[in-house]
This record gives structure tokens, sequence and C-alpha cells, in this order.
């Protein structure tokens, strides 16, 4: 997004059509995917769970499976937006910059 790798926004559709994510390259913390909507909560991650409401089940299924093969290959961070056990991994601003 600013030209130096270190915000890149990754097409993850099933959620919607046009749905991405984010992957985040922070000097201190590492990398860090940020999901979106791409799932809701740790169970929908650690089973496939796919909510009744996204647009397109196999979609989802296929983006979950690549950001999971990225999320073990950088060895990232992931923040599953909508689930608070996951955002509150996360500093309060500015130290959640580093």
């Amino acid at each position: 997004m600013f030209g130096d790798g270190s915000v890149i926004m990754l097409y993850t559709p099933g959620h919607t059509p046009g749905h991405h994510s984010l992957l985040v390259k922070l000097p201190q913390m590492g990398t860090v995917f940020i999901s979106g909507d791409l799932m809701h909560f740790r169970e929908n991650y650690d089973t496939n769970g796919v909510p009744t409401f996204n647009t397109d089940r196999a979609a989802t299924i296929a983006s979950l499976d690549r950001f999971k093969k990225m999320v073990s290959n950088l060895k990232a961070t992931v923040i599953i937006q909508h689930d608070e056990r996951d955002v509150s991994k996360l500093p309060a601003f500015p130290a959640a910059a580093k």
C-alpha cells in the first residue's frame, strides 16, 4: 500500500467477492496478518468454519487455506479482527506500530 512492502493487501474472497485481508510487517513485532472478515472467530480459523452469510463457501475455504500457508511460511502472528481474544494481543497505539 505504501510502496515499501510494509502493508500488503491480500485478496481473500469468500465473505464477499472482493474481500481483502492485510499483511503488516512491523519492525519489532514482525509479520502480522489481520483477517478482516475472512474468519470471525478463532474457532472458524481452526476448523475452516464458514458462516452461512458468506457469499461463497468454496472461495472462503480456498482463501483460508492460502492465508494459513502464508502464516506458516512467514511465521506470522494472526489477528482475527472480530475476536477480542486476538485483538487484545496487540498493544495500544503507539506501541502497536513497533
